[in-house]
């Protein structure tokens, strides 16, 4: 369903600006008495579309016209909303947990943040969040007018874009692990407002399901294909592994002390904006994370996995490994150092970090196996297309196990080859407090009948 802008526009004038006023988030100025004197100009809006970013929510800009106090206004603004889908596919995509934890994040936590870095931090503006029954929505100032943007690559960001975001992150995770030393209980606290984002219910659509399964034998395919030298049994392990998607994940995401801290919990191109050299050298000298609705309490590596695993291609990643993750690890205890005023706790160190990535690699892979393939050749559908388009199984099976073609059978297998690489030199079992036997006594693994497109079982 496409955006009706005359009542997107309508409602803003109407509705939501008003209310953004009176919360005093509009001007610095704002004081009830003259509430009269706000009338509302023109408004255009932009629709942000798969072309930008791939989203499952619906999003526009809107540059705003405004007078009050008789000073004329210009406000521009990104205005995120659920979109227009049935009941069943709203739960099923949590939408709600997922605005929930956004909203907690601006209005909770990021003015902390902000205070402890000497408002260094850099993040959107927040405007204005409301949930209500079935659909929720947020506003946001737009960035893009600042000078920020999101690249134009959806994958594959070069070494200078990856050492700048992990290093943002490793500050941002030293923020954290300082807050929860310095200030236990109100940390506690904090932490606590978070909803599960992800694998709060025990099933999800079949559809989702489908590609999950499907992305992990294309995975495995590619392997043999591309790197025959890792071990069978071990892609075999992987694959028992991470089979029920919502399982796995809930175990993998919990929080296990001492090393849980505050984790966006989806960090990846398409939520981090680059302030770039004036000198239009394309080099970067800056990064923010925004849009977050997946924030939890968990292990760090949650972040960098799913960072490297989705947003770097391996020419970089493999390449830089030890530049990335120590560009990563001394951000992260300079970021703790200073906010703390205290030594490196004994579990921040460099080796117990990279036995943490290394047991994230299989959830980080499960991801880019079934994700990376919409990076790379994103459907040109809107965000309520996409939830209600009617699919045949051997059409999913067809679109998981192609998609993206060449670049995603290498990407995906050059990972497996990496996490094997690392499991075993460094002796770490990738199902390392995991208990998998719930759903690894039914079945073994998946297959695709390449006859059929028909996802298969093996016991």
């Amino acid at each position: 369903m496409a955006l009706c802008v005359d009542k997107e526009i309508d409602w803003l004038t109407s509705t939501i600006l008003p209310e953004i006023l009176k919360n005093g988030r509009l001007v610095d100025n704002y004081s009830e008495a003259l509430l009269p004197s706000f009338k509302v100009g023109d408004i255009t809006i932009a629709v942000i579309g798969p072309e930008e970013a791939f989203m499952l929510t619906q999003c526009y800009r809107a540059t705003i016209q405004f007078e009050y106090a008789g000073e004329k206004y210009q406000r521009k603004m990104v205005v995120k909303k659920t979109p227009e889908i049935p009941a069943e596919a709203y739960n099923d995509a949590q939408f709600e947990n997922l605005f929930h934890n956004e909203i907690c994040f601006y209005t909770d936590i990021l003015p902390i943040i902000q205070k402890l870095s000497d408002t260094k931090f850099a993040a959107p503006t927040y405007y204005y969040g409301e949930i209500k029954a079935e659909s929720a929505v947020i506003i946001l100032g737009d960035f893009a007018s600042d000078g920020w943007s999101v690249t134009k690559a959806r994958y594959g960001l070069s070494l200078e874009h990856a050492r700048i975001a992990v290093k943002y992150l490793g500050r941002f995770h030293g923020f954290g692990y300082a807050l929860k030393h310095n200030q236990p209980e109100r940390f506690k606290e904090l932490s606590g407002c978070f909803r599960e984002s992800r694998f709060a219910n025990d099933n999800i659509s079949p559809e989702w399901d489908l590609i999950s399964k499907v992305g992990l034998q294309r995975a495995a395919q590619s392997t043999h294909k591309y790197h025959p030298e890792v071990d069978k049994e071990f892609i075999k392990k992987f694959q028992q592994l991470v089979y029920k998607s919502v399982g796995y994940g809930r175990q993998r995401v919990a929080p296990r002390e001492p090393l849980s801290t505050l984790c966006h919990g989806d960090y990846l191109r398409n939520n981090v904006a680059y302030k770039y050299d004036a000198d239009s050298s394309g080099t970067p000298l800056d990064i923010m994370m925004f849009d977050y609705q997946t924030m939890r309490l968990s292990s760090p590596m949650v972040d960098l996995s799913v960072f490297l695993a989705n947003s770097v291609l391996a020419d970089v990643r493999y390449s830089n490994f030890d530049t990335i993750f120590d560009d990563y690890c001394e951000a992260l205890f300079e970021s703790y150092t200073k906010q703390s005023n205290e030594q490196l706790p004994a579990f921040l160190n460099r080796e117990t970090l990279l036995q943490e990535y290394i047991r994230f690699l299989p959830y980080s892979l499960g991801i880019s196996a079934s994700f990376l393939p919409w990076l790379v050749a994103p459907p040109q559908l809107t965000t309520a297309e996409m939830f209600t388009q009617q699919q045949s199984q051997a059409e999913i099976v067809e679109a998981s196990m192609t998609q993206g073609g060449e670049i995603v059978d290498r990407e995906i297998a050059h990972q497996m080859k990496e996490m094997f690489e690392l499991s075993q030199l460094h002796n770490v079992q990738i199902d390392e407090d995991i208990d998998n036997s719930e759903w690894i006594t039914s079945v073994n693994f998946a297959y695709v009948d390449n006859n059929s497109r028909e996802l298969c079982h093996c016991e």
